[in-house]
């Protein structure tokens, strides 16, 4: 189903080099994207809607179109905080193994990708152990792009409406505060959220 309908003059005007994903992989409508306008470069914002959970509690069937790979840490969206989990494996494109049995983990959760954040200078966590937090999206993309060796771009939406039930997007990724009674993009105000 496709995840939302957009007037050309709601795209942006060019194409970003996508830099965290394989160089022959398929984008979809509906993935989000975190953008950089002066680079025009972008990178996925990893995350995966959960369909079942193994009886190992680690052996997750989710939904394709994750990019989720082995090493990535991820967490239970809507935790406060969030947990980093460590993916072991992903076979094929709908099971990510994770490192460990997670007994939190049910079916209808959302996995989103967290990245290592970079200590302040002469800052230092307490604890002395890394932190991690998501990549928050600010745009999505809204035609279909197979990347090649020669072409690594995909067109990105910056305006219009989408389908909350079709994505299934973190909480992470959605503002629920700025407008109470709207969902919009956490970094793109202009795109928002309906359950149909």
């Amino acid at each position: 189903m496709n995840a939302f309908w957009i007037e050309p003059a709601k795209r942006d005007v060019m194409g970003y080099k996508l830099t965290n994903v394989a160089d022959d992989a398929v984008i979809y409508p509906g993935t989000p994207i975190k953008t950089d306008e002066a680079a025009k470069t972008a990178v996925v914002c990893k995350y995966a809607y959960v369909v079942a959970v193994g009886i190992d509690k680690k052996t997750l069937t989710v939904k394709e179109g994750h990019f989720i790979e082995k090493g990535d840490k991820v967490a239970i969206s809507g935790g406060s905080p969030l947990t980093a989990l460590t993916v072991a494996s992903v076979v094929g494109d709908n099971t990510i193994v994770l490192s460990a049995s997670n007994n939190s983990i049910k079916a209808g959760d959302v996995l989103v990708g967290l990245e290592k954040q970079e200590a302040e200078s002469g800052a230092s966590s307490a604890s002395g152990a890394d932190t991690y937090a998501p990549v928050l999206p600010n745009r999505i993309v809204c035609a279909k792009a197979e990347l090649d060796e020669l072409d690594k771009t995909c067109s990105a939406a910056h305006q219009g409406v989408v389908l909350q039930n079709v994505v299934h997007y973190p909480e992470e990724y959605l503002n629920k505060t700025s407008f109470p009674g709207s969902i919009l993009l956490v970094g793109d105000p202009l795109l928002m959220f309906i359950i149909q």
